[in-house]
């Protein structure tokens, strides 16, 4: 009955530190949370550093139990989501939270969102996709609206709630449906005949995913709740809960029920065209940068996305590779908004001469900014150019065109900001100096995108190994 139990350790000592965290912040003063918040990040890194050496994980993909599968593929979106989530715990210590807020609470919901990331990834049984989809949600609905004396922030909270509710009742009804066409819940040992109503209950579950991928149609909660959320918040949304929605629709429509039997393939191109050029186009009108970050992120799920269309190896590889670079790039883009933000605001009238306030971490900034664009020879290059070619060698010449186009279309609103830093005077003389944490967070994305960028074969052999999955 416990067979494969071993396999589920990290998760395990995830939820078991988040429970004690939430149970100690209960009999805490608030004033005391920031002692909590430090046990928050080093409990993710526990389980960081457990994953990184789970021996099973490089041996042959294997199932633990009937719901929940160990793998390469799922070992590296874990890693991501807990080094996503190190970082904005750390970065959180420099961000300017009331002295009244339950600190330990909020770290606790970070990682019960990380551990429902750790299962989403993981899952081929569509009631456990759903129970941690339902994980994430709550805990980031709560997350969103933190600043409850913020009225933006009780706002994005609650068109993040509604909008979140509903995708959740559709993929609900979506799961009921594929039990009827399959007769389980269960993705793995399927032999399934595509009827229409087969086709429907997957139309169904990819608006689920959509939801908490960020793609177009189903964007439209992601400024107001990015906008509202406390930054820290917002770069961790903007990265985790994408990635790991995209990997489950890896599992779920490349592996276990490929969406070109089912004629789903067009659908999905449509959608990364869409996602690509809304988020791209309406980013160009932003004043204020987390909006503009926000409208970002939406593309780039689209760029990733290219790679899940165009599938096969290579595809699969792309989306990975795209995730890691991602990661550092968005990440170095939202821990200077929060120095800015700290200090200023997050209009982009704020980031006007920063170069002659903080010409380092103005730097770093445009470097994010043109990696986001794809720029060689940084990070974000070697990313598009993985998802570029993925679709050509899929035969996806109008998928690849419209990525390339939209690439060119960011470098408009990307390189607006580094006007603003390089050749605006500044509103303000004193000097702009970031702290501990936000430092050790810019250092870790500039690190993360150059080594990416000049030295990328190592980051390749591991994409490769890890683009495998467990058997149908």
């Amino acid at each position: 009955m416990l067979e494969g139990i071993h396999l589920l350790y990290p998760e395990i000592v995830l939820a078991g530190l988040a429970l004690l965290l939430l149970g100690v912040d209960l009999w805490t003063p608030a004033r005391h949370g920031k002692v909590l918040f430090h046990f928050g990040w080093i409990a993710a890194a526990i389980a960081l550093v457990m994953m990184l050496g789970a021996t099973p994980y490089t041996a042959e993909p294997a199932l633990a139990g009937a719901m929940w599968v160990a793998d390469p593929l799922s070992l590296f979106f874990k890693v991501i989501v807990l080094l996503t989530t190190v970082v904005v715990l750390i970065l959180t210590l420099d961000y300017p939270i009331p002295s009244n807020a339950h600190l330990g609470s909020f770290a606790a919901l970070v990682l019960f969102a990380s551990l429902g990331m750790m299962l989403l990834v993981s899952a081929v049984d569509l009631l456990l996709v759903f129970l941690a989809l339902e994980l994430i949600s709550i805990s980031s609905f709560i997350l969103t609206g933190f600043h409850r004396t913020d009225l933006r922030s009780a706002e994005g909270a609650i068109k993040y709630f509604l909008i979140g509710t509903f995708s959740a009742a559709i993929m609900v009804y979506g799961i009921s449906l594929f039990y009827g066409a399959a007769g389980t819940t269960r993705l793995v040992g399927l032999q399934l005949e595509t009827t229409p109503l087969l086709v429907f209950s997957l139309l169904l579950l990819a608006v689920g995913f959509g939801f908490k991928a960020s793609i177009a149609p189903f964007h439209l909660w992601v400024p107001d709740a990015y906008e509202g959320a406390p930054t820290p918040v917002t770069a961790y949304l903007s990265i985790a809960p994408k990635v790991a929605a995209l990997a489950v629709m890896v599992r779920v429509f490349l592996q276990l029920l490929p969406a070109s039997s089912v004629e789903l393939a067009s659908l999905f191109s449509f959608l990364a065209m869409l996602t690509m050029t809304v988020g791209n186009l309406t980013a160009m009108f932003q004043t204020n940068v987390k909006r503009l970050l926000a409208y970002s992120s939406i593309a780039q799920a689209g760029y990733i996305m290219i790679g899940f269309v165009a599938g096969g190896p290579k595809g699969i590889e792309g989306v990975l590779m795209y995730s890691l670079v991602y990661l550092f790039m968005n990440l170095g883009a939202f821990t200077v908004a929060i120095l800015v933000g700290n200090q200023d605001s997050y209009e982009l009238d704020a980031y006007d001469g920063m170069a002659q306030r903080n010409l380092p971490t103005a730097l770093l900034m445009a470097f994010f900014l043109l990696s986001l664009a794809g720029i060689p020879p940084l990070g974000g290059f070697i990313a598009k150019l993985y998802v570029f070619s993925a679709a050509v060698e899929a035969k996806l010449y109008a998928l690849a065109v419209v990525g390339v186009v939209n690439s060119v279309v960011s470098v408009y609103y990307y390189l607006l900001i580094v006007y603003h830093m390089f050749f605006k005077r500044a509103r303000r003389p004193e000097p702009m100096p970031a702290g501990l944490y936000l430092t050790c967070g810019l250092a870790v994305a500039a690190v993360g995108i150059f080594v990416l960028g000049l030295y990328p074969d190592p980051f390749i052999a591991t994409v490769k190994a890890s683009a495998v999955m467990a058997p149908r």
